[in-house]
């Protein structure tokens, strides 16, 4: 995207993630990760880049340690420049301490400074908790064809869906008429708010005069009712990853269509480990899996996402499971829909999770976590970080 305009990127990344469990009890919802190898923010700011976009602000708050260590300066999105590039903001008034945020709006209000001295026409406005590609000059050229301040962007959802999400009705020409915040029901259309939007900067200064809370309901619903809002129509691949079972199903999808997230000529950069290629030793037996680098594969593993510095030991069965890194299976376990944190040591012979497929029934364990030879872990059960599982409990 080549564009005269002068456009401020603000990521909001200050969530709790409480949907992902212990996912999210050392970092924040931003850091999970993510497809093998990357972390959930890497998404959005690839999007950035890709779109020209390096004038960019993270507003984080809760653990935001693996956040700010996974991004640094920024140098493998190449946003390490000096000017531009990438910052992470925490809560501060006049460069003093602050209060936490209290909404996605008051994150905007803490950081007005920024986007006065900035100097922009538009500032976009992202969710950094979402899985996503999109072309973000896309969005840019729509809201400018249609002259309104404010463009969101939104997604058709099936009407089982609609209670998770802001559902939006629109005219033909895309203005949006009504906006219910997830609904039991579609009434209000089939579109759904993806947590993507563009202002126009000069309405957002106004409008964050006084100190709001929420985007949407102190500052999208009376624009909607003053008919100032257009929805984008976003046809690209989109994930939504704020619980355990839609962070597992998505992750089990890119096994059957790994494209989703490599498409030609946008790839997604992330800081990488520097570790040597994956190892398979004789007698391992991997499919449908997808195996990051510095793995060493003795066992079998079928189905299952394993990230860098995993070990899978003789005899080990993955079935099905998502691993982080440096977790091992020693020998002669079985793990089965299952997520495992970082630095987790499942014991010999232990059994970890089960085969049915009902939607709450996915185990976790928790960063640091071990469980005992032999133990079985029941499927289901959520065990916290660092604990030291003897018994089943």
């Amino acid at each position: 995207m080549h564009s005269p305009l002068k456009i401020l990127t603000m990521i909001l990344a200050g969530g709790t993630g409480e949907g992902l469990s212990v996912l999210t009890r050392h970092r924040a919802r931003t850091a999970v990760p993510f497809g093998g190898q990357y972390r959930v923010i890497d998404f959005c700011l690839s999007n950035c880049v890709h779109s020209g976009l390096t004038d960019i602000n993270i507003l984080a708050q809760y653990n935001p340690k693996s956040l700010i260590e996974h991004i640094r300066m920024g140098k493998p999105w190449d946003l390490d420049r000096k000017h531009g590039g990438v910052t992470i903001l925490q809560p501060s008034y006049r460069g003093e301490a602050a209060h936490w945020y209290f909404g996605t709006a008051d994150a905007l209000y803490q950081n007005l400074d920024i986007i006065r001295n900035s100097g922009c026409d538009l500032v976009l406005v992202l969710s950094g908790d979402q899985v996503y590609i999109a072309d973000y000059g896309e969005i840019i050229s729509y809201h400018l064809s249609h002259g309104g301040p404010v463009t969101i962007a939104c997604k058709k959802v099936s009407s089982r869906e609609s209670s998770r999400f802001g559902m939006v009705r629109c005219r033909k020409d895309g203005l949006v008429k009504k906006f219910r915040e997830k609904p039991v029901r579609s009434a209000a259309g089939d579109r759904a708010s993806l947590g993507i939007y563009l202002f126009d900067a000069r309405l957002l200064k106004r409008l964050l005069r006084e100190s709001r809370t929420d985007i949407v309901f102190d500052m999208l619903l009376p624009l909607i009712d003053g008919g100032k809002v257009y929805a984008f129509p976003f046809e690209a691949y989109w994930e939504d990853i704020g619980s355990i079972p839609s962070y597992y199903g998505a992750s089990m999808r890119l096994l059957g269509r790994a494209s989703l997230i490599s498409k030609r000529g946008w790839p997604v950069y992330t800081r990488g480990d520097d570790l040597p290629p994956a190892r398979f030793c004789a007698g391992s037996e991997v499919s449908g899996s997808i195996v990051a680098s510095g793995c060493r594969i003795e066992g079998r593993v079928s189905g299952s996402i394993l990230f860098p510095g995993t070990v899978v030991e003789k005899d080990a069965d993955v079935k099905d499971s998502i691993v982080f890194s440096r977790s091992r299976i020693r020998r002669g376990a079985r793990l089965k829909r299952s997520i495992l944190d970082k630095d987790v040591i499942v014991g010999a012979e232990a059994v970890i999770g089960g085969d049915s497929p009902m939607t709450g029934d996915i185990t976790v364990i928790g960063k640091g976590a071990s469980i005992r030879n032999g133990l079985t872990v029941r499927q289901g059960r959520i065990v916290e970080p660092g604990k030291k599982v003897r018994d089943e409990g």
